[in-house]
């Protein structure tokens, strides 16, 4: 072997987006992640999950410098590791040849620029019946609400039983956020499940399991993808990796591990999926409630709906999710001419978010006077109040009812007199 575990691992390790900013590639920074133009799509993970990628246009993707140079780049893997080392020889090279390595490769992005990826819009199911019942008893989000989404073709269940809002410019679809109906998770693995479709095999385990799998196989050379949820896990790879990974899972349970640590880390990582619709680029989701005269600015749809909620007598405004925190859209909107109102989550990134604006922008404090982290937090609080505070409050009311009857009748009474 030329090159040694630890230069593979350092050559691996080197962050993709840098290095191809250094050679020249035109890139982006888009929230978390970098863009790099000239490939059809080639996004990198800078922050969550560092060094993966993906390419939309290819359809591949993977972990690690080394991996990326191999697949987008098409170098074999000693060539790869030569260039993610800076020319950096292997332990056997080092005494055939001191002279200085010169990698051959594209060293700037194509001139001619990168078309506008199109929106692939997401097949629709049979019918709404798993997204609705998420959204109205997991979410607690009135069934009128999701009912008006529907109605206005914003709103659809897809054919994987998913969430689907979709982004419209001029009345025409452009773009969708997508959310899973299927409870919290997350993925673990080198590669994508569908990846796996003509040699798939699938592993049930547990997910601590998964977890450890993730963190110790990932730069193994067997390829594998999983999903991790809050009580089962999935593991998926090929013939190849099938062996691999089972010695690896009877490994894990020989060992003396700290379960309740491992556990707390997986729950830690379980969220919700989101992603977007292929072709989903600069567009956002909003709905129009009335003659729109302001605006109301979210991290997410179902924030929005979940305001929406609390607040039926709001009208006349323009509802806006932005799937994070993107300044842009605010931007777009206050060039609009539209106030804005910043309806984001009671955190850190929030309130950083919002001192971006300064006076620009108004912020709802109604999550932070009732500390809690967004408005879905904020509806299922209020909606999940325990029986003996509501009977109590339906009481008071009545009381003051009563007492007010009687006040006026005792006024009339007297004027009659």
């Amino acid at each position: 072997m030329l090159y040694t575990d630890e230069q593979i691992r350092r050559a691996n390790e080197r962050s993709i987006s840098e290095y191809f900013q250094q050679e020249g590639y035109s890139c982006k920074k888009i929230r978390s992640e970098t863009h790099i133009a000239g490939f059809g799509g080639f996004y990198v993970k800078d922050s969550t999950i560092p060094n993966q990628f993906y390419i939309h246009s290819q359809q591949i993707g993977g972990a690690g410098l080394v991996s990326c140079l191999m697949k987008v780049m098409d170098m074999p893997f000693k060539e790869a590791v030569r260039t993610a080392l800076n020319g950096e020889l292997g332990q056997a090279e080092r005494m055939e040849s001191g002279t200085k390595y010169t990698p051959q490769y594209r060293t700037a992005a194509p001139s001619a620029p990168e078309p506008k990826p199109e929106f692939i819009m997401p097949e629709k199911g049979a019918d709404n019946r798993r997204m609705f019942s998420y959204l109205t008893k997991t979410r607690c989000i009135d069934a009128s609400v999701v009912n008006d989404f529907i109605r206005a073709g914003v709103l659809f269940q897809d054919n994987k039983g998913n969430a689907v809002y979709l982004h419209k410019e001029d009345g025409k679809p452009c773009g969708a956020e997508i959310h899973g109906t299927s409870g919290k998770s997350y993925t673990v693995g080198n590669a994508r499940y569908s990846d796996f479709s003509a040699d798939k095999k699938v592993i049930p385990t547990e997910p601590y399991i998964a977890e450890l799998i993730g963190r110790e196989m990932n730069d193994s050379g067997v390829r594998f993808a999983g999903y991790v949820y809050e009580n089962n896990a999935n593991i998926v790879t090929d013939s190849t990796g099938y062996s691999a990974i089972m010695g690896k899972i009877a490994e894990i349970q020989s060992r003396s591990i700290d379960r309740e640590a491992i556990d707390s880390e997986v729950n830690g990582k379980l969220k919700n999926y989101k992603g977007v619709a292929p072709g989903t680029s600069e567009s956002f989701f909003q709905y129009d409630k009335g003659n729109p005269q302001k605006a109301f600015v979210f991290e997410s749809s179902i924030d929005l709906m979940s305001f929406i909620c609390l607040h039926p007598d709001c009208t006349d405004c323009k509802f806006v999710a932005m799937a994070g925190l993107k300044p842009n859209v605010v931007e777009k909107l206050l060039a609009g001419g539209l106030p804005v109102t910043l309806c984001v989550d009671n955190d850190t990134a929030g309130q950083s978010f919002i001192n971006q604006f300064g006076s620009r922008c108004r912020y709802f404090t109604e999550c932070r006077m009732n500390n809690v982290k967004d408005f879905n937090e904020l509806l299922k609080m209020k909606k999940n109040v325990p029986f003996s505070e509501r009977v109590g409050a339906v009481k008071s009311w009545a009381d003051k009812a009563i007492q007010k009857i009687s006040d006026e009748q005792s006024r009339k009474v007297a004027f009659a007199r």
